[in-house]
């Protein structure tokens, strides 16, 4: 667990997410419950999941009123929009969403000096999440999306987050010290 008070420093140093807004974010997600607020005079602790969703909402560049709607609408993208519940349930996979992708790097990232974390890929003009490896790329849509096509009428604009920022900021925040 770290507390909620270093995150906006280390997301400063490592990703270049100014400290003012990650603040304005993270004291909005208390507000909208998305965030477990500590008790008073006990400062608010995050694990992984919470640090997950922290960074999902700084990178979407949502406005602090909205950040918390749009949040839950990135978390729980799916690969290219398919929705696999309509599937037999005999042939049916697991549900993965982005934010299950993201938790788990952030996890393995803090125990596992070695472990792999892609690039993110925040898009701000519609909700999608990418993660980028060498071997390509995971797109993320809301379910029923058309996979590959424009999802708007509007210039693409997103924010992509190196993944060995992301390994940096998981080590500091939840490393075994």
């Amino acid at each position: 667990m770290a507390k909620l008070a270093a995150v906006p420093a280390a997301l400063e140093t490592y990703c270049g997410f100014p400290t003012a807004r990650t603040r304005q974010v993270d004291r909005r997600l208390l507000e909208e419950g998305l965030l477990e607020p500590g008790a008073p005079f006990v400062s608010v602790e995050i694990n992984e999941a919470d640090f997950a969703l922290l960074l999902l909402a700084v990178a979407s560049g949502a406005s602090v009123p909205r950040v918390g709607d749009v949040t839950v609408e990135l978390a729980d993208t799916v690969p290219n929009g398919i929705d696999v519940a309509v599937m037999p349930e005999n042939i049916r996979p697991a549900r993965v969403t982005a934010f299950d992708i993201l938790h788990g790097q952030i996890w393995n990232a803090a125990r596992d000096p070695g472990a792999i974390v892609s690039d993110l890929e925040v898009v701000e003009t519609w909700p999608e999440v990418v993660f980028h490896l060498p071997e390509g790329a995971a797109r993320f849509q809301p379910v029923g999306s058309v996979p590959d096509h424009w999802q708007g009428h509007k210039q693409r604009r997103s924010t992509r987050i190196p993944g060995s920022a992301i390994a940096l900021v998981a080590k500091n925040l939840f490393g075994e010290k």
